[in-house]
């Protein structure tokens, strides 16, 4: 009878640690969903204000209008010409304001040393087809790089009269027997009842190591984004889309945060320290943010924009965008300040890393464009404006393995006072969502 009864009780003991293991998996997995999902049981004013702030005085159809409108025609790179040396990405069409007639301007890479010779051709709406005139223009910095594989270039079609709406602009060479058509995106003058974006902000993903140790901490992916909605940014255009992990995706959707997906399938090998992949996602991020934004700026996702004012107005504070309206309307480039700030996987807030390494430096500068004035214009030579640090600043989080001599700085000690409560401000409500 006793042996039953060792039995019987053997039998409830290995039961019992099943359902205690069982529950302690179930409750890993229900922590690990709570971890994102915490902050839609809060009651924090800020915090329904960062969640309502995706869609703020804008509809429904106003959102699905933007999205469609930032992500359409879908840039891929094309081949053109016959040579296999061309290949295109995006196109654009800018109709002269005082004259008849416009040009198409489209981002173009080729084989080093290629020989460009094209001819063009724009594709009306009303089925006529009409010849451009075509030119070029090698990328500002191009020689700088030597080591690249590729030239970039801005291939212009250009069209005296005005034949009609343009869809498609095509580029033939010698060989061109079925040239590929492009499709056209048009970029307009701006009007006073067109409502804007406060800011859209594009993420490179293209040239950025998405196993860094930044990279891997999914709160520093989330805060990211975090960050900048709370400056009234919820409008993200996302370079090699198929880079941000499909999680953080959902996440993100979830907190009203509109992410339009772009591809980059670059025909050609790219160097580390090469920027022109750089320079051209920038220029596109700007032509395509024109009609629809007031700001836009290029990021990496380790890369924080701290403006001394939120894109929108704020309590009755000034927003960024009327602190810089006293610059002339020519200045429309305005560089940031970078800090290359020392990454440390203990803390969970990226705010709260304060040290950085002065002699870091990276070969690009961190520019905020203002597209509202002028009318764009593709190529337009506009002045660059260094703003001060008490304008705002931008850190970069990288691992500091090897500390330049002058030591680590701590990067408040050059901003002023009600700078670093405004940053405090965003710190907190930050700190909320996560």
């Amino acid at each position: 009878m006793r042996k039953y009864q060792q039995l019987f009780l053997l039998l409830i003991s290995f039961l019992s640690v099943c359902i205690l293991l069982m529950y302690k998996s179930e409750n890993n997995r229900l922590k690990y969903v709570l971890k994102y999902v915490n902050f839609f049981g809060r009651n924090d004013a800020a915090v329904l204000r960062r969640l309502d702030n995706g869609i703020g005085n804008r509809t429904m159809d106003e959102d699905k209008m933007f999205h469609l409108a930032l992500s359409r025609p879908l840039p891929v790179w094309q081949l053109i010409g016959s040579s296999g040396d061309f290949y295109a990405y995006s196109s654009y069409w800018k109709r002269n304001e005082l004259i008849a007639g416009g040009q198409a301007h489209v981002l173009v890479v080729g084989r080093k040393g290629a020989v460009v010779d094209f001819r063009c051709s724009l594709d009306m709406a009303n089925g006529r087809q009409v010849q451009g005139k075509f030119r070029f223009q090698r990328e500002e910095g191009q020689n700088h790089d030597t080591d690249a594989a590729f030239t970039s270039y801005h291939f212009f079609c250009q069209v005296s009269r005005d034949f009609g709406k343009p869809e498609i602009v095509s580029f033939m060479d010698a060989g061109t027997k079925n040239p590929v058509k492009l499709r056209l995106r048009h970029i307009k003058t701006q009007t006073k009842s067109l409502r804007l974006l406060p800011a859209i902000v594009c993420v490179d993903l293209v040239d950025y190591n998405m196993n860094s140790t930044f990279a891997r901490r999914e709160d520093a992916l989330l805060q990211f984004f975090l960050i900048h909605q709370a400056l009234g940014v919820d409008y993200f255009v996302v370079y090699n889309y198929d880079e941000l992990p499909l999680q953080i995706i959902h996440i993100l959707q979830r907190a009203n945060i509109h992410l339009n997906g772009l591809p980059f399938n670059f025909p050609f090998p790219r160097q580390p320290s090469s920027n022109l992949t750089h320079q051209l996602i920038e220029t596109d991020c700007q032509m395509r943010s024109f009609n629809y934004a007031s700001f836009s700026i290029l990021m990496k996702p380790n890369e924080i924009m701290y403006p001394s004012a939120r894109f929108l107005d704020n309590d009755g504070k000034r927003s960024l965008h009327e602190q810089l309206r006293h610059y002339d309307a020519t200045e429309t480039r305005f560089e940031l300040a970078t800090f290359n700030v020392c990454f440390d996987e203990r803390k969970k807030l990226l705010m709260d890393h304060v040290q950085y390494d002065p002699e870091l430096k990276t070969n690009y500068k961190m520019l905020l464009h203002r597209l509202e004035l002028p009318p764009p214009a593709p190529m337009a030579t506009n002045n660059q404006v260094e703003l001060a640090l008490s304008k705002g600043l931008v850190h970069r989080y990288v691992d500091c393995v090897k500390v330049g001599k002058d030591g680590l700085h701590d990067w408040r000690n050059g901003v002023r006072e009600d700078f670093m409560q405004h940053i405090d401000t965003l710190r907190n409500e930050v700190d909320l969502l996560i």
